[in-house]
């Protein structure tokens, strides 16, 4: 079954070709980087496949000497700017309200991934789940979509809001002093996740606007945009529940009864929508840890063996035999290769 290309709203799109022109990319130079129209604003909800956007970071990434690029870019979005979803957002009773919103509704602005909140004793996690490799345009794309996130809470929770960490998947640039500055806490790369994390207490916050009447009336409207845009297939949810439990901390192989508990279903009813789909349980955990040892392999930091540990495998031993059955080499010299496939340097941004 071939299922459709991820989509971007242009909004999304609009935004960073506004913060090229101010930089002084030519638009018709864009144009033939991305082979998409760039004339936006006269059509907001036109959606683009990501693959248009992902090239346009690549392209930018590339052209503008700048290591806070995805930084500039959400700074000058606001969360106006996301409309129905932004003004649901700015409208909810409580920050918990607004977190629950954008993981309901951001397949409004992509559906190439999705936000979640998650608590525990003392903080709660706000994190952005895409499972596509770690090329540059999606590394750019990530950690400006973080940025945003941060921009948004700012404005429903207080402009003084200050995260207790960032986190990214891909690795550090050089010159990271800005992104310090910005998020005014730690920032760490090659991390298991892209997001940022919280004092607990923020979730009982009300926003400036919040209008619990007005809310409802929003995620209404939100829920009707959205509905076209919901998880193609099954597939999709599994896979990120897997991706999900993977990345936990402590977290060993997923289990199909505790990933059906997870998105509401019995274990029969998983198995046999799986088997509509095409596929199976164990399959998909198959190809998601195969995604994923490429991924963790390529960083520039972690041991074979928290690789391992990371994947579910229980030591070095069975996750080389995996690594010989799915990429017919050892760990480390999948390493060896990918690292020298990466994107040469001079082609690359010089953070």
């Amino acid at each position: 079954m071939v299922r459709p290309r991820p989509t971007v709203a242009a909004g999304v799109v609009q935004r960073v070709v506004d913060h090229a022109l101010r930089a002084g990319v030519r638009l018709d130079a864009m144009r033939r980087a991305t082979r998409m129209p760039l004339a936006l604003a006269a059509d907001p909800g036109r959606r683009f496949e990501l693959d248009h956007l992902l090239d346009l970071w690549t392209y930018l990434g590339q052209t503008l000497d700048d290591p806070l690029l995805p930084i500039r870019v959400a700074q000058g979005a606001t969360i106006e700017d996301l409309h129905v979803l932004g003004f649901a957002m700015m409208t909810a009773p409580s920050v918990r309200d607004a977190l629950d919103t954008i993981a309901r509704y951001g397949a409004l602005l992509t559906d190439s991934g999705r936000w979640e909140a998650t608590t525990t004793a003392k903080r709660v996690h706000v994190r952005w789940y895409r499972t596509a490799p770690l090329t540059l345009g999606h590394r750019l794309s990530n950690e400006t979509a973080v940025a945003q996130g941060l921009g948004c809470l700012r404005r429903i929770a207080g402009a003084d809001l200050t995260p207790g960490e960032v986190t990214f998947r891909h690795p550090a640039p050089p010159r990271r002093a800005g992104h310090s500055a910005f998020f005014d806490c730690p920032v760490s790369f090659d991390a298991p996740h892209d997001g940022l994390s919280f004092h607990r207490e923020i979730l009982d916050a009300a926003p400036p606007s919040a209008n619990r009447t007005l809310w409802e009336y929003l995620c209404r409207s939100a829920e009707a945009l959205s509905e076209p845009l919901a998880p193609r297939s099954i597939v999709d949810a599994v896979r990120h529940q897997i991706v999900r439990e993977l990345s936990s901390a402590g977290g060993g192989i997923p289990s199909l009864p505790l990933v059906a508990r997870a998105l509401g279903t019995t274990e029969r009813t998983l198995r046999r929508r799986l088997e509509v789909e095409g596929t199976s349980f164990r399959r998909l955990v198959e190809e998601v840890r195969r995604e994923r040892a490429s991924s963790l392999l390529q960083r520039a930091t972690g041991s074979v063996t928290e690789v391992a540990l990371q994947l579910g495998f229980a030591d070095t031993t069975a996750f080389s035999h995996a690594c010989q059955r799915w990429f017919g080499c050892a760990p480390r010299e999948l390493r060896s290769s990918l690292r020298a496939t990466r994107e040469p340097r001079p082609s690359s941004p010089r953070w």
